[in-house]
């Protein structure tokens, strides 16, 4: 039972990142392009690593890897809120930008 559960985790976690990484090279701008790359690291590599921790209950593996999932969870969304901030302080301007609540005009595409 926790064979199988260990593989659908696997299989989940796969999926996931061929997505990502097919996000990564259809987005045009950085800040979706942040989002794919979040999407491979939370949906891939953490769920991977959950099956690991399944597959190998109650061994120093599933201790790491768990400690591994604990950090990804805590420095993913800053590493990512610290891309997209710097992007926008240098003023890379998203595409396709339809509503601002900065305050900022519309860029080309207005709705």
């Amino acid at each position: 039972m926790i064979s199988e559960i260990s593989e659908l985790l696997l299989y989940v976690s796969s999926v996931s990142m061929l997505i990502g990484a097919v996000g990564l090279f259809r987005f045009k701008d950085c800040y979706t392009r942040v989002h794919a790359a979040t999407m491979i690291s939370v949906g891939g590599v953490m769920l991977a690593l959950i099956a690991l921790a399944i597959h190998n209950f109650g061994t120093v593996y599933s201790v790491k890897a768990m400690l591994i999932v604990i950090f990804f969870v805590l420095t993913n969304p800053v590493s990512s809120h610290v891309i997209v901030n710097a992007a926008h302080r240098m003023g890379i301007e998203p595409d396709n930008l339809s509503k601002d609540d900065l305050g900022r005009k519309i860029s080309r595409n207005e709705v």
